[in-house]
């Protein structure tokens, strides 16, 4: 960590004197509800901003820069702080605050910056399978290759991108303290950027690792003695996926988890997809497979997966990208699990034994919203931090249009819940969720601003029949 500031602060040193002068903007708003949950799509894939449950009204101050030092090298900034007040307390969210310095095709990044990882469409998608942009933006350091990179020896017909990060997760949970992030990327693409046809693949690989027990385990199934190891050689066998069962299952040290298996919780997408580039509009398929526990590598969980279809014109009135979307967990391996053979069911996704409260950060979820946390719906009857609805079944569709000054954007989705392999909803429980968002340019007190508006409901049995909406306008102050 101390390595990386060295770096960008040399970077912001070397960059100043041709720095521009960036200005702050201040946003202003406020959300009401008819029930006691925000209507999802108002809430869903907001950075963790939009407050899950209650009335609001909200200040936020974003501030961003970027400077270009040569045609190498360049850095930049960005912080975002937003106060959310509802009825009973104040909520201050630090959703951005970091610093990045680029050299060549190498980006360095530290501190919490908004990321998406698979291949989705980024900007109307439902949510990533396994990094939506749900959550508040997680503090890591990530060295980062942003665009396709081609070698001049391949002819630009082959470029690839990705990342290698560690992480933080928040102390705030109830399961374990001071957990690490591991994430890494690899994603190729076959075909020039100007060619009609181009072919995209990759994977991306999560692991919550280390951090010490808040919870009970005598028998140190867990951790050992409550600390679940974190050494050089420990951290080798979590970046590669290795089983510490090679080790020997060295129990004196290890959990029992840890040492007869793998270091951590390791979950991803494998992505396949293409795109057909015309001159006046492209269209985008795309399909993630999901893994954790090893039902992927037999085939048994093929059927799950987030599928997609992104139509965009590249036109600047009327109607600009249509997304469909066909998100389907409810296989997750079948119901057997058995180390010995290829019966790897029960993958229970985005929950685990040891992290219990899951796939999440800051009590979010940081995968695809669609599925949903015991806090989010009122499926049970309690109100905790864990996976209660992890077999899902969806169709979405999210429509942009722009009317001259007014843009639009329209999401909706149909949902059924089978909750999970332990606790089966049966029949399946279904939900409508659907939103629209207005957006266009106004003058205030002589700024150009932005106003937005939108209005949310939802139906069926997830959460009560609710309708809501929110209103902000954003002033940039220079």
């Amino acid at each position: 960590m101390r390595f990386c500031a060295v770096v960008l602060f040399s970077l912001l040193a070397f960059g100043a004197l041709s720095q521009d002068k960036p200005a702050p903007s201040l946003e202003l708003g406020m959300g009401l509800n008819s029930d006691k949950y925000a209507p999802f799509w108002l809430r869903a894939n907001q950075y963790g901003e939009v407050p899950t449950k209650e009335n609001y009204g909200m200040a936020a101050v974003s501030w961003s820069g970027f400077t270009q030092v040569n045609k190498r090298m360049s850095w930049g900034f960005g912080v975002r702080a937003r106060v959310n007040l509802t009825e009973t307390k104040a909520d201050v969210l630090l959703q951005e605050a970091y610093l990045k310095g680029k050299f060549g095709i190498f980006e360095l990044q530290a501190g919490r910056k908004k990321q998406l990882q698979g291949l989705v469409d980024s900007t109307l998608s439902s949510g990533s399978y396994i990094w939506s942009g749900n959550a508040l933006p997680m503090p890591m350091v990530n060295l980062v290759v942003n665009d396709y990179w081609a070698p001049k020896f391949v002819n630009g017909i082959v470029g690839f991108k990705g990342n290698y990060a560690h992480g933080w997760f928040d102390n705030q949970r109830s399961d374990v303290a001071n957990i690490y992030l591991h994430q890494k990327s690899f994603y190729g693409r076959l075909g020039k950027p100007n060619w009609l046809f181009k072919f995209y693949g990759g994977f991306n690989h999560q692991v919550q690792w280390g951090g010490t027990l808040k919870y009970a385990d005598p028998r140190n199934v867990s951790a050992k003695n409550g600390k679940i190891a974190t050494g050089v050689k420990e951290y080798f066998y979590m970046i590669t996926g290795r089983s510490m069962n090679t080790v020997g299952g060295d129990t004196a040290k290890y959990g029992i988890n840890d040492g007869w298996n793998r270091l951590g919780n390791h979950l991803g997408s494998v992505d396949v997809g293409m795109e057909i580039d015309w001159s006046k509009a492209k269209i985008f398929f795309y399909r993630q497979s999901v893994y954790e526990d090893g039902s992927l590598y037999y085939g048994n969980n093929i059927t799950d997966g987030l599928h997609g279809i992104s139509f965009t014109r590249k036109a600047k009135q009327g109607l600009t990208k249509v997304v469909l979307e066909y998100l389907n967990t409810t296989s997750q391996g079948g119901t057997i699990f058995n180390d010995s053979d290829v019966n790897r069911g029960l993958d229970n996704y985005f929950n685990s034994s040891v992290y219990r409260d899951g796939w999440t950060y800051a009590g979010r979820g940081i995968g695809t919203p669609l599925m949903t946390l015991d806090s989010d719906t009122d499926l049970t009857n309690t109100d905790l931090t864990y996976f209660d609805n992890n077999r899902v079944e969806s169709i979405y569709v999210g429509i942009e249009a722009k009317l001259g000054d007014n843009a639009f954007l329209i999401r909706g989705s149909m949902s059924n819940a089978f909750g999970t392999y332990s606790t089966v909803i049966n029949p399946a429980k279904r939900q409508f969720s659907g939103a629209v968002q207005w957006q266009r340019p106004v003058q205030i007190l002589g700024y150009d601003a932005q106003l937005k508006a939108s209005i949310g409901a939802d139906r069926g049995l997830w959460v009560p029949q609710v309708i809501g909406g929110n209103v902000s306008v954003l002033i940039p102050l220079n």
